[in-house]
């Protein structure tokens, strides 16, 4: 293949032609939006080979969706084919940890059956660590703890820094601050005890891993010798230290990131990483991809105009060679349900000069509940949607069930999953004999399964619950040997599982009517589908890895596999819309408190903010509709709503103002002209 490695270049711009040929030492390649980062990784990734420099099992390809590695994967098997590309690793950063902590995890005391704990697993254990703390004479918000233990682990820290004093902090600041470091070491206790990690363990253990064990460390720096990473402007310090420990002495590093496109600071996403990358690579080679392949002249000079405000980032300008497009049209409407009919109107309108279908539309906004008025609107306008965002499919209730007994299948000391079935169906073993089960495995450092046993056998449990103890024992007993025979079904097996414990019925008891039934119960169904095709796709199935994978994916990446058979109008979050483009984007909710949101105008996040309407802007390619509503509904009050001051960045001769204080909705949309200056004025 060596012969015809040059042919790879073909169709590439010089930037990105050089960002494939420096294979040597650390490399930032500089990827604006809709700039060909994705070619420009997987054709790097096959120059490597083509060019023997590396073996395919020594690259390492790192990024955050299982949407984004899927397309990798597929693109460098259409150059390499399907058993080289096969041999490369490619994933999220999640799930290589995962790899590795599988192999390796009982250097650090855990056992290689361990399960990853949901959203939901960590508050059940962190309230059960808040009643033993408190004997259950105080109420503390699981969700505040949590979010303050994911910022210590995503700074890489082994456990909280002292609490500084503070001038001025509210009562109840107080109280949680004090008790934050206890809470932090009893959760960590918890979650060890059920031999479980929450997802910031992942990664921290693996680095803990590194750090700690040499030999192991060296192992893989010897594999991986060269190492990709996308959306880099993402990472976090303790991915940052994993990539600069695994780069080791060969120090070949590339990162593609742009940090214009910077949203997830609430995720722990650390913007210093890719600004300052030279501090710890002082020889990093920058290359800037700036031309765009995606929009129109007018949407990135609109977004260039906006994103430059910024002062914390590095300096591109997007160029494209598509044509200048159409301006920016720009709604004032009088409240978010005129905002909603209009994008109707307006939508209609596009297609009667288009050749534009459903599925060519998307409504982004800020916060998922600004979604309902396009809900009702289009139902009404029997104009098909579909809603990304909301609940996640492994959040459901009657998913959490059915996940809960296959982990404990797993890792019977996985105490939340326990907790969560140990009364699905009923067996009448209230909180009173649970605590009690807590206490004493706690008193004896063994697991909840082990407790029950030994306190069954010296009678220590009310005769009363006896039964349905012995039951979900037995039922644990059984299937776990299923599960664990050569050769046995899994889609089966749980399809057992399911009538032994008559969930259908459960399920059916719990609902209020047959619609809602219907609904739940498809899930559950589409949760069988999805362990069908597991098993269909993979060349070894197993329990565990079908978990690790459900586990490790998410409601955008089940949405980018199906997003293309979709018909509808999708509707969704600007944070959700990271990574997809459409010919059409409607903008909505262009308002102060809103975009920028409310909390970045106090705590000085409006940055961020701006990098996010950056982002809003550039996933359209033909054209951009910005909303904004003179007023909002907060709670039972209507307010009076100002206009953002993103819309005042973006010059005027870039849009078409169109305010719409009544509408008919048999009129199409009429073009006036742009804000006069008095009204752009008044935005400053």
């Amino acid at each position: 293949m060596s012969h015809c490695h040059d042919a790879l270049l073909d169709g590439l711009n010089p930037q990105q032609a050089e960002a494939v040929r420096r294979t040597e030492g650390p490399v930032l390649v500089l990827a604006g939006a809709g700039s060909g980062k994705t070619r420009v990784i997987t054709t790097r990734i096959a120059y490597l080979i083509a060019t023997d420099k590396a073996a395919p099992s020594s690259i390492l390809a790192l990024t955050f969706t299982n949407k984004a590695a899927e397309e990798m994967r597929e693109r460098v098997a259409e150059v390499i084919g399907k058993e080289a590309a096969g041999q490369v690793v490619l994933s999220t950063f999640h799930s290589f940890c995962v790899r590795v902590l599988r192999a390796e995890i009982e250097h650090l005391g855990f056992r290689r059956n361990f399960t990853i704990s949901t959203e939901s697993d960590t508050r059940t254990l962190l309230r059960r660590c808040l009643h033993d703390l408190t004997h259950g004479k105080e109420s503390y918000d699981p969700a505040i703890f949590l979010g303050k233990i994911g910022e210590v682990k995503n700074a890489g820290l082994d456990r909280p820094k002292p609490v500084k004093a503070k001038a001025k902090t509210t009562a109840a600041r107080d109280r949680y601050d004090d008790q934050f470091g206890e809470v932090f070491d009893r959760y960590q206790s918890a979650l060890r005890a059920a031999n479980a990690m929450d997802f910031d363990d992942l990664l921290m253990l693996t680095l803990k891993l590194w750090r700690e064990h040499p030999e192991v460390r060296a192992r893989y720096q010897k594999q991986f010798r060269y190492i990709l990473v996308d959306e880099y402007q993402d990472t976090n310090r303790v991915q940052y230290e994993l990539l600069r420990i695994l780069a080791g002495d060969h120090r070949n590093l590339c990162v593609v990131g742009d940090d214009d496109q910077s949203i997830y600071s609430w995720r722990g996403a650390d913007l210093r990483n890719i600004l300052s990358i030279e501090k710890d690579f002082p020889e990093a080679h920058v290359v800037r991809l700036e031309q765009n392949y995606r929009s129109t002249v007018t949407i990135l000079n609109a977004a260039n105009q906006v994103i430059a405000h910024n002062s914390q980032r590095r300096p591109k300008n997007l160029w494209s060679a598509l044509g200048a497009g159409r301006s920016l049209d720009w709604f004032t409407v009088a409240n978010e349900e005129q905002e909603a009919r209009e994008a109707v109107g307006w939508l209609r309108y596009i297609q009667s000069k288009s050749d534009a279908k459903y599925s060519d539309f998307a409504i982004l906004y800020r916060s998922n509940q600004q979604s309902r008025p396009f809900e009702i609107a289009f139902r009404q306008a029997e104009i098909p949607y579909v809603v990304i965002g909301g609940q996640d499919f492994y959040e459901r209730a009657e998913i959490k069930d059915v996940v809960s007994y296959l982990k404990v299948m797993v890792n019977p000391r996985d105490e939340a999953a326990f907790l969560r079935i140990v009364n699905v169906p009923r067996r009448g073993i209230g909180d009173t004999t649970l605590h009690r089960v807590h206490d004493y495995c706690r008193a004896h450092s063994v697991g909840t399964i082990k407790g029950l046993r030994a306190l069954l056998d010296r009678d220590g449990l009310p005769q009363n619950t006896q039964a349905g103890i012995r039951e979900i024992l037995d039922i644990i007993t059984t299937y776990r040997k299923r599960f664990r025979t050569p050769g046995m079904s899994l889609t089966d097996t749980i399809l057992d599982l399911i009538e032994r414990i008559d969930y259908r019925g459960e399920v059916f008891r719990s609902c209020r009517s047959a619609d809602q039934f219907k609904f739940r119960w498809s899930n559950v169904e589409a949760l069988l589908d999805s362990i069908g095709e597991y098993e269909n796709s993979t060349s070894s199935p197993s329990l565990s890895d079908f978990l690790d994978r459900s586990a490790l994916t998410n409601d955008d990446d089940r949405f980018a596999r199906t997003q293309r058979r979709q018909q509808g109008v999708t509707l969704m979050t600007i944070h959700s819309a990271k990574g997809l483009e459409f010919p059409f984007v409607f903008i909505v909710g262009v308002e102060e408190g809103i975009l920028p949101h409310a909390k970045s105008l106090n705590d000085g996040a409006i940055e961020e903010e701006r990098r996010l309407f950056y982002v809003a802007l550039t996933r359209g390619q033909r054209h951009v509709t910005l909303f904004e509503a003179a007023s909002r509904e907060r709670g039972e009050k209507r307010i009076p709503s100002q206009p953002s001051r993103f819309l005042s960045e973006i010059p005027p001769e870039l849009m078409r103002q169109q305010i719409r204080a009544v509408r008919d909705m048999e009129e199409a949309p009429r073009e006036q002209k742009p804000a006069s200056k008095r009204r752009r004025a008044s935005r400053k």
